[in-house]
């Protein structure tokens, strides 16, 4: 299957080893390229700044034609391809992460190759399922990170961040291999048995929560408790584009206490994150037609690790 496809969009600037920004339809847009998280080469973020981070970076830069500054010399073309082949107004809305960027593979032109397969066999970053893996190019990039280890490339070799800040591949990619499962479940049975995606299946929550229908939601809630509220718990289970919340009231009865624990102890940090909620959608403030939409917990049951029927 190949996705859909924008040809000809130009570059404005690299960001770094895994997001750049382009000009499409007379608009800047950021786009985090799928399936890579390049280690981090500028300092304000909640991950540390290594070497291999820096060098991801500048390696990006000279492979896009971009100064250290991150600015194409010259007029700089790019072909862009999602991860599905739905029209490409679909595409635009459904393939965007928390921060509202376009999630994509990015093509350099001249280069049949993509760029995402492209950095994680140069290893810059390992392959990166911890959102669900690809679609069109697993093969290619577990190939690709085979690569890189056995030749021990850039973050595989211990050389390359030796003295600094690195990241514990060890642990991380059992956790992303977890949720990679989960998202699969959730691709093959979550969706053939009617189960909503926050992000994919946004207008529908709404309309479901406007006139109070029951609903199973598939939502990240790694985050774990957001905010305590009276004598109540909120978990925003969505994102500020997407703005999902589940409300837990009466937190200090039993059945509260016991949702609280099922989530901190197998859904949040570096648990499962993903998770199965079922309940009457509403919207919150009541009656507003321009709030958001939300679930009321009230029994742990209400969240699991598997679609209804499977």
């Amino acid at each position: 299957m190949k996705g859909t496809v924008i040809t000809n969009i130009k570059l404005i600037k690299v960001i770094d080893g895994d997001t750049i920004k382009i000009l499409l339809n007379n608009e800047q847009e950021s786009i985090r390229l799928s399936c890579l998280d390049t280690e981090e080469s500028q300092y304000g973020g909640n991950k540390p700044v290594t070497n291999a981070g820096i060098l991801a970076s500048k390696w990006a830069k000279q492979y896009f034609g971009a100064n250290e500054q991150g600015i194409p010399s010259g007029d700089v073309r790019v072909d862009l391809e999602f991860d599905t082949n739905d029209p490409v107004q679909v595409c635009l809305n459904k393939h965007r992460d928390n921060y509202g960027r376009l999630i994509c593979y990015v093509y350099k032109a001249g280069d049949p190759e993509n760029a995402n397969v492209r950095i994680v066999r140069e290893g810059w970053s390992p392959y990166f399922v911890k959102y669900g893996r690809s679609r069109l190019y697993h093969r290619q990039f577990v190939a690709a990170e085979i690569e890189a280890q056995a030749k021990a490339l850039a973050i595989w070799n211990p050389a390359t961040n030796a003295g600094g800040n690195r990241r514990d591949y060890t642990t991380l990619i059992p956790w992303w291999s977890l949720r990679d499962s989960v998202v699969q479940d959730y691709r093959y049975l979550g969706i053939q048995a009617g189960v909503l995606s926050v992000r994919l299946d946004y207008n529908h929550l709404l309309e479901a929560a406007r006139v109070g229908n029951n609903v199973t939601v598939f939502c990240d809630l790694q985050a774990g408790i957001d905010q305590w509220t009276g004598n109540g718990a909120v978990v925003y289970a969505g994102s500020k584009f997407q703005r999902f919340n589940l409300w837990i009231p009466e937190r200090d009865s039993a059945s509260a206490q016991t949702i609280l624990r099922l989530i901190e102890t197998r859904y949040a940090k570096s648990g499962r994150g993903y998770v199965y909620v079922s309940g009457v959608a509403s919207l919150y403030p009541a009656g507003n037609p321009d709030g958001k939409p939300q679930i009321v917990l009230t029994e742990a049951k209400q969240l699991a690790d598997f679609p209804p029927g499977a």
